[in-house]
């Protein structure tokens, strides 16, 4: 469970999971419904109902956690694009993946961020910013230290 903890707390590791499993999520609906069941219904079911809702929970899940990303819906939209410009079968089951996509990215990261606690995401950035910087630990006089320990040892 402790992988888990690194995953979610990091921001970098939560948005690269989160677009894994929307690449999985996304390839696995095409195919199945190219492959496994080839049907109007099927079509209509996966990439009108369940294609939409897995998008807008996994954004938002992911956005009120953390806050909007600028690089998050980049890759997205980017991944999205090559994806229809590239896999043929992407290409010939939806031609408006790439709108839906967008649409699910857009309003999912939106009410994530109105969702989302927005002190914790603050003081999340600014303590990866001081971590950063080297100015997350404290700053310890050498002199004070060596008096405190003089201090300790005479008692």
């Amino acid at each position: 469970m402790k992988r888990f903890d690194k995953i979610r707390k990091s921001e970098e590791l939560s948005a690269l999971t989160i677009f894994g499993a929307w690449l999985v999520f996304g390839i696995f609906l095409v195919l199945f419904v190219d492959k496994v069941l080839p049907s109007a219904l099927m079509l209509m079911l996966s990439f009108g109902f369940i294609y939409p809702a897995g998008c807008l929970f996994m954004f938002f899940r992911l956005c009120r956690r953390h806050g909007v990303m600028w690089y998050f819906p980049a890759a997205v939209i980017a991944a999205s694009v090559l994806m229809y410009i590239s896999w043929g079968t992407y290409r010939a089951i939806i031609p408006n993946m790439i709108v839906m996509t967008i649409l699910c990215l857009l309003f999912g990261c939106g009410l994530g961020s109105c969702f989302a606690d927005k002190e914790a995401v603050r003081a999340y950035r600014e303590q990866r910013r001081m971590k950063k910087l080297g100015e997350d630990k404290p700053y310890t006089s050498i002199i004070d230290s060596s008096a405190d320990k003089r201090s300790k040892n005479n008692k």
